[in-house]
């Protein structure tokens, strides 16, 4: 059995939220299924949602979603999401790291936010209720980054 077999059949999920309400704080910890946790996040645009079935321990993750616009004559303009994540196991212990870089409008302003995600544990949802651990916020941007490891 290979060291990643702890995980096989769980389900690796990110959500990426950007805030709109200055005076809002993003929880660290947030309980509910997609539709409730997302539900919670009123003030909040959903940028990402990723679901991904069937992680092992030293997956990596990319999650790509961009724009290519034109904005007359020959000229262009970007915008999107591009994260490469890690995902390492051990026992029913489950880690994630990585980068992401978002290029957007934030609050008016075309930005470049470049994200790393430091090595955070995620909790695993086999035993009760969903449970979302906030691995990264930016308060310049109002961007967050919420993960977990769930059932498939």
């Amino acid at each position: 059995m290979h060291a990643g077999a702890a995980v096989e059949g769980k389900s690796f999920n990110f959500i990426i939220f950007l805030n709109e309400d200055k005076s809002y704080q993003f929880d660290p910890i947030m309980f509910g299924d997609f539709p409730g946790f997302i539900s919670q996040m009123k003030t909040s645009k959903l940028l990402l949602l990723s679901h991904n079935p069937g992680v092992i321990g030293g997956d990596v993750i990319n999650l790509q979603q961009d724009m290519l616009r034109s904005t007359g004559g020959d000229r262009f303009s970007d915008a999107g999401i591009n994260c490469q994540l890690s995902l390492a196991s051990e026992a029913e212990s489950y880690h994630l790291a990585g980068n992401c870089q978002i290029i957007d409008k934030f609050h008016g302003k075309q930005l470049t936010l470049r994200a790393k995600v430091t090595d955070t544990e995620l909790p695993d949802i086999t035993e009760g209720r969903p449970v979302w651990i906030e691995v990264y916020e930016d308060a310049r941007t109002g961007i967050a980054f919420y993960a977990n490891i769930g059932n498939r």
